[in-house]
């Protein structure tokens, strides 16, 4: 072209003849050894039992790209997604960069005798390696402050990490070094195009000899390559394993709704309940617990580790992971005690905070659950004070244990409608033990029977209703909630209706998630929240207030987490005239749990009590509200309980959705 040489990328500049054989020798060593460290990792999960997943390759390849690439559980927390976001998308670059050069040499000039990396093509590709460099190595100082100078407990502070973010800096700046000792010695007109390396060549060396220069170069250059390699043919046996064991994860996450819980089937006929030895977790479990990076999300939302409890998710699966890798001889010995203390695994609410924030889609409410069934059912053993809750329900239906006759007490002045056969409602209104049996929650009930009223569709309540024992399974007591949803199902199917609706998350997430797992339990259910604004949106009912308030708005674990309820209880509050939401620190997704759930309600300790004290603070605290709305009936008994525990939030006002949209009806 005129005479002008177009620049191309020097593909092995100042490197003899030996250093370039060795370096390929090196280079396929590393590939195979990485490949047959992955091989190792795949047979290790295939070693599970069998587990069944759902043929939804479409959607899987959605959370690979969603949650893998572009990373948005990872993203939610300011510094630490900026700085894993920067190294990941920084070494992504690098990786293809290096592709590119391995395809630009030994493809394009060695058998076409042509390169594409050549001219402005070139220039742009240097320009962006150099960039990318740079962003690694912002994220890398980043994580640096984040475990070591930034406070923060579920950061493991050891020189392991200092390895490992060291020695990802090592390459990056020993691959500058090298850039920067061949612009030294060429200086060419196009070195502007490597910022960095130009940088340091100007700064650095620009006084030395071409041998002086020629002769760190190779030497820099062998170290880079060796170093570099060393790194691809470790990747399987090291921390950075997680680069291909989190996607897998991420891909073969559950589809099924958030949190439930596998059925036991044929459970009468069963031996074996949960999981009490290694040896029983699947190959899904496995490769959850391979897949943790150990980076502390899980714990640092947890409300019991909070709260000073027992409970440490991480550690829960680190410890799990350990005792796979320890391989066989291990996978027939006792979990509980041995391996997670039957202290932590019986603290946990289920509320899912873990598992939404985790990076890897880890499951560790589910794991906890296995191994609760076992120790529950195998072998007896409930929290405290749990166990005279689940002979209640078993003997009377309910777990306050009153009489049955009395469930609908709190409406004998209302003239509610109770369903006949043959008959068809728009709504089946399904009131819950809570609402039927405590006092404070009863004005939930009779609040939605104003709503349900007040919106014109024909409704009735259901005279057969009894627990659904949500508890139970959460606790571990799989039999006493299959027997039960059996029941209720059978009742259930006497009536004909539309939609069943349910003030209680967790009443609604059985009713929904668990019962379709159960032959004819499939219908159509729909939260109270929801109910609400959808009669709203229509027209149906309004509310307005006399005076103009702020009420902060708290979201239960069931709704927001499991079933992604988060904007419905918003939109209702803020349909009525004079009424501002706040949203605390916390909430929807990210709420933080009141420290009911998971059967915790119903212990006699007094760790869910320091829970509730803390939640309700944080809500006060960060909103400047004194007004607080719930949308379950265990969260608001939480709150009035902290409210007589800490004297600072006795002027609080606690009231459910549905209490204020009915008391304020146009």
């Amino acid at each position: 072209m005129n005479g002008v040489e177009i620049v191309t990328r020097p593909g092995f500049w100042n490197i003899p003849v030996w250093a370039i054989i060795g370096i390929y020798v090196i280079g396929i060593a590393a590939c195979v050894i990485c490949a047959l460290g992955i091989r190792k990792s795949y047979l290790l999960w295939r070693a599970g039992k069998p587990y069944a997943m759902d043929k939804e390759t479409k959607r899987r390849w959605g959370f690979f790209y969603r949650e893998g690439l572009l990373q948005k559980r990872i993203v939610r927390k300011p510094l630490g997604s900026r700085l894993h976001f920067w190294i990941f998308w920084g070494f992504v670059f690098l990786f293809f960069g290096t592709a590119l050069a391995v395809l630009d040499w030994d493809i394009g000039k060695l058998i076409f005798g042509k390169q594409f990396l050549a001219g402005g093509v070139y220039y742009f590709y240097k320009l962006i390696l150099d960039i990318a460099g740079v962003v690694c190595l912002i994220g890398l100082g980043m994580a640096f402050y984040r475990r070591f100078i930034k406070e923060g407990r579920q950061f493991e502070k050891s020189m392991r990490f200092i390895y490992i973010l060291g020695s990802l800096a090592v390459i990056i700046i020993t691959g500058y070094i090298v850039e920067a000792l061949r612009l030294a010695e060429e200086q060419p007109a196009h070195a502007v195009w490597s910022p960095v390396g130009n940088f340091i060549a100007q700064v650095f060396y620009s006084g030395m000899s071409k041998e002086q220069l020629e002769a760190q170069h190779l030497w820099v250059w062998i170290f880079h390559g060796l170093i570099s390699l060393a790194f691809v043919a470790l990747i399987p046996a090291t921390y950075f394993s997680h680069m291909y064991k989190s996607p897998t994860s991420i891909y073969w996450q559950r589809t099924k709704p958030r949190g439930l819980l596998e059925k036991i089937d044929d459970i009468e006929e069963q031996e074996i309940f949960g999981i009490s030895k290694f040896g029983q977790f699947s190959w899904h479990d496995r490769l959850n617990f391979d897949a943790c990076v150990e980076c502390g999300r899980c714990t640092s939302v947890c409300p019991v580790n909070r709260a000073g409890g027992p409970l440490d998710p991480r550690e829960i699966i680190l410890s799990l992971k350990k005792r796979m890798e320890e391989g066989y001889s291990k996978s027939e010995d006792i979990l509980v005690p041995d391996v997670v203390s039957k202290e932590a695994l019986l603290s946990c609410t289920t509320c899912g905070a873990c598992v939404e924030q985790c990076p890897s889609r880890i499951e560790i409410v589910n794991t906890i659950a296995q191994m609760r069934r076992s120790v529950g059912m195998e072998e007896g053993q409930f929290a405290e004070g749990v166990a005279k809750t689940l002979q209640n329900i078993q003997s009377v239906g309910n777990p306050w244990g009153l009489d049955p006759d009395e469930r609908f007490a709190w409406a004998k002045d209302l003239d509610i409608p109770f369903a006949e056969p043959g008959v068809h409602y728009d709504i089946l209104y399904w009131v819950g033990c809570s609402a039927s049996y405590d006092k404070r929650n009863q004005k939930i009930a009779r609040a939605m029977i104003k709503i349900l009223r007040a919106s014109g569709l024909s409704f009735a309540v259901m005279a057969e209703e009894m627990c659904n024992a949500e508890y139970a399974r959460r606790v571990g007591e799989e039999y006493l909630f299959q027997i039960q949803t059996q029941m209720n199902i059978e009742n259930l199917r006497q009536y004909t209706f539309s939609r069943i609706l349910a003030h209680c998350p967790h009443c609604f997430n059985t009713l929904k998630n668990d019962y379709p797992e159960f032959e004819r339990g499939q219908f159509n259910v729909i939260s109270h929240v929801q109910f609400i604004a959808e009669q709203m949106d229509a027209g149906r009912i309004k509310a307005s207030l006399s005076e103009k308030e702020r009420i902060a708005v708290h979201d239960a674990c069931y709704y927001a987490r499991y079933n992604q309820i988060i904007n419905a209880p918003r939109f209702d509050l803020n349909k009525v005239e004079g009424l501002e939401t706040v949203n605390p620190k916390e909430w929807g997704c990210n709420t933080t749990c009141c420290g009911a759930g998971g059967g915790q309600f119903w212990t006699d300790t007094d760790a869910s009590e320091r829970l509730n004290v803390i939640r309700l603070k944080a809500i006060v605290d960060t909103t400047g509200c004194d007004k607080v709305a719930t949308s379950c009936p265990f969260c608001l008994s939480m709150f009035d309980s902290a409210k007589s525990q800490d004297k600072s939030l006795s002027e609080i006002s606690i009231a459910d959705v549905a209490e204020i949209i009915a008391k304020n009806l146009k």
